[in-house]
């Protein structure tokens, strides 16, 4: 039988690996009965993590559209976690900041993605879990327009909640 890339292919595993973290993770949320949705607490991680953004460069981020996130952003608004304010740059668009409502959330969630990481790198060492950090940090870095310094300072992946949840491609299911 023919196939596109022979073996294991890279690609392959990567989908099946964020396909099957962000079910671990929807379901550790459901279990846990936070009161936001998955989609919502990694919205909110994401407003988090690039305070001050624009909502379509977290739109971006994220591998959503922007009005998918406007719609996360408008409940997240609502629930008093997030504030959107004007671009001092451009008055046509807004900024995104958490409120410091949004902490208690994150304290809440935490150890429900810190439960779903440590399922994902269950049997790994901690040099092992580091070199793989370090590999998806480079290729993601060789696929978007985050650069790998931005990566590198930005809070540990473990304890952050922004890479859980959806599928980081755009328009995946």
């Amino acid at each position: 039988m023919s196939q596109l890339l022979p073996g294991n292919a890279l690609g392959f595993v990567i989908v099946d690996l964020g396909r099957l973290y962000r079910q671990a993770f929807e379901k550790a949320v459901i279990d846990a009965g936070l009161e936001l949705t998955p989609g919502e607490i990694r919205a909110l991680a994401y407003v988090g993590r690039y305070s001050g953004s624009r909502q379509a460069v977290l739109a971006e981020r994220m591998g959503v559209e922007p009005m998918t996130l406007s719609a996360y952003l408008d409940r997240l608004e609502a629930r008093g976690l997030i504030s959107r304010s004007v671009d001092p740059n451009d008055r046509r668009a807004k900024v995104i900041a958490p409120t410091n409502s949004a902490e208690r959330v994150f304290e809440e969630a935490r150890p429900v993605a810190l439960a779903v990481y440590e399922r994902t790198v269950s049997g790994l060492s901690e040099d092992e879990r580091k070199t793989v950090d370090m590999i998806m940090r480079k290729m993601r870095a060789n696929l978007t327009n985050i650069p790998l310094s931005d990566s590198d300072d930005a809070p540990d992946d473990r304890a952050a909640l922004a890479d859980v949840g959806e599928d980081t491609v755009k328009g995946a299911a």
